[in-house]
């Protein structure tokens, strides 16, 4: 091959390697990009199904009612959700019952939670002078239902977050909801039993040991049951039952 070959070959080859950057429209590229979105790689609903009634005003361990507890609880849960790598692979809904029953948050992706707003259940209830489960348990059903079924080609499952700080009133009932709930494979229950630094007058505290194994029972198993008065165990043990359902560390 000729000098004059190899030097115009050469040439060629350079010329073709590098890519002019000045040309790219990178307002197009930035736009293009933003709109990706890193594909789930399965959908977890999280329920939070909290106890609203008039106990949940009472002092908790910080000296701020438990109500509030329980929503600087469930914030700081879901801000660790909103830090994690897998956080567009959950949604997340809120419920408060006592006499009734309210839909706090409907369902919404975790990334879109208000870490700003104030959960606590007591704000949301009107009647609070009872403790009636099963209303809210069959609501969640019923949203589970159809999460599961919209999403059932893929890698699905619903976690349940129950939490009370006394007796449940309706508790055969709400038992039989949590336990028609577990009959299916991808729902699991984790409950929470708030304790109480003072009881309200009707309750005694020889009872206590009860009120708990009640709670315990509505759970899917006794490692996703806890009985603590701490919030920061509390959201401890709700980031716990998060990361064993989904099975992966947050």
């Amino acid at each position: 091959m000729s000098n004059k070959l190899q030097t115009t070959r050469n040439t060629s080859l350079k010329s073709t390697s590098k890519i002019d950057l000045s040309k790219i429209n990178t307002s197009a590229l930035t736009a293009g990009l933003s709109k990706l979105t890193i594909p789930r790689l399965f959908y977890q609903l999280v329920v939070f199904v909290m106890d609203g009634s008039g106990s949940m005003t009472y002092p908790g361990k910080t000296g701020r009612s438990k109500g509030e507890e329980l929503s600087d609880s469930i914030k700081e849960s879901l801000k660790r959700l909103q830090t994690s790598k897998n956080k567009n692979c959950f949604d997340v809904s809120l419920y408060a019952y006592a006499n009734e029953s309210v839909n706090i948050l409907k369902q919404i992706p975790v990334k879109d939670f208000n870490l700003d707003k104030n959960y606590n259940p007591c704000e949301f209830i009107t009647a609070y002078n009872s403790t009636m489960l099963a209303e809210t348990m069959e609501a969640v059903k019923a949203e589970c239902t159809d999460y599961l079924k919209a999403n059932a080609e893929k890698n699905a499952q619903a976690l349940i977050i129950v939490l009370s700080d006394g007796v449940v009133f309706d508790y055969e009932l709400s038992l039989k909801k949590c336990n028609e709930l577990k009959l299916h494979n991808k729902v699991t229950i984790s409950s929470i039993f708030f304790e109480s630094t003072s009881w309200q007058e009707d309750f005694d505290i020889d009872d206590l040991d009860d009120y708990k194994e009640s709670m315990k029972k509505l759970a899917s198993d006794e490692s996703l049951f806890t009985s603590t008065l701490n919030p920061d165990e509390i959201r401890n043990h709700m980031i716990k039952s998060i990361s064993t359902v989904s099975k992966i560390n947050h």
